[in-house]
């Protein structure tokens, strides 16, 4: 990113990067994530289920950390639309809590 006090992170190093797609209605029970990864919503309304019953609701322009590699996973909902999302894998020592957004002081 360029501009004065305009907010950026750091740079960080992405892995692979996979589009996907689920129609409207599609639910995938109990699930982990494959591997630690960056998720876009691109399209559509999802909802998102801890294993702990817990609910999210994911629009057009959010951003998902998936990193739930074991234990009982997730369940995701397609409840509007297509969803369409970007997945972008992340390495092992991705560490998001270090992902605040900062004025940068690039021009």
């Amino acid at each position: 990113m360029t501009g004065t006090g305009r907010p950026a992170s750091d740079t960080f190093q992405g892995g692979a990067v996979c589009l996907r797609d689920a129609p409207e209605g599609h639910v995938q029970e109990l699930h982990n994530a494959p591997r630690r990864q960056l998720i876009f919503l691109a399209s559509g309304l999802l909802e998102l289920e801890s294993s702990e019953g817990e609910r999210f609701i994911c629009r057009p322009g959010d951003i998902i950390f998936a990193e739930d590699m074991r234990g009982k996973g997730h369940i995701t909902r397609s409840l509007r639309d297509t969803r369409g999302f970007v997945h972008i894998a992340m390495p092992d020592d991705f560490d998001i809590s270090a992902w605040p957004l900062v004025p940068s002081s690039k021009s």
